[in-house]
């Protein structure tokens, strides 16, 4: 007789992941949290005004408030640790947009030096999203709670 197989909710929120993991929650989801409230409290300098001037997208208003949402949503949802593989999902898809539609002209015009100066704060978002989606929220999170392994033995 084979053990059941765990559903796919359960799935989703094990982890397996230290508790040191919230460090990287508080900053990743934090970090987009203030970007996505800046983008409605600036909207010229860091919203649709930004989207406007640096992508090619034809909705740049639409855009720029839907990548707000998302931001300041999914950066909630990685602080406390609710959703955290789910909430990671949109961020590496922002993050690889915001690679593509502002960083890779950089490298095409400027060169790869500049290109790792400007992409830093994208590049270190995208991999600490990446991290999450695949080692999960960690001990410290409401999806530990839920899923009933809020204690670890890793440290």
């Amino acid at each position: 007789m084979t053990a059941p197989t765990p559903s796919v909710w359960t799935r989703l929120l094990a982890s397996g992941a230290p508790r040191a993991t919230i460090l990287i929650r508080i900053v990743v989801g934090g970090i987009f949290l203030f970007e996505g409230v800046q983008k409605f409290l600036h909207p010229d300098k860091l919203g649709p005004g930004r989207f406007a001037r640096e992508t090619p997208l034809p909705a740049p208003g639409f855009f720029a408030c839907l990548d707000g949402v998302f931001e300041v949503a999914c950066g909630a949802l990685l602080i406390v640790g609710l959703l955290t593989r789910l909430a990671a999902i949109p961020m590496i898809v922002n993050m690889v947009g915001a690679e593509v539609f502002t960083k890779v002209p950089v490298l095409l015009h400027e060169g790869f030096l500049t290109y790792v100066h400007e992409a830093r704060a994208e590049l270190g978002q995208l991999f600490g999203s990446v991290f999450l989606l695949i080692v999960g929220a960690g001990p410290v999170s409401i999806d530990a709670v839920l899923s009933g392994k809020r204690h670890h033995d890793r440290e």
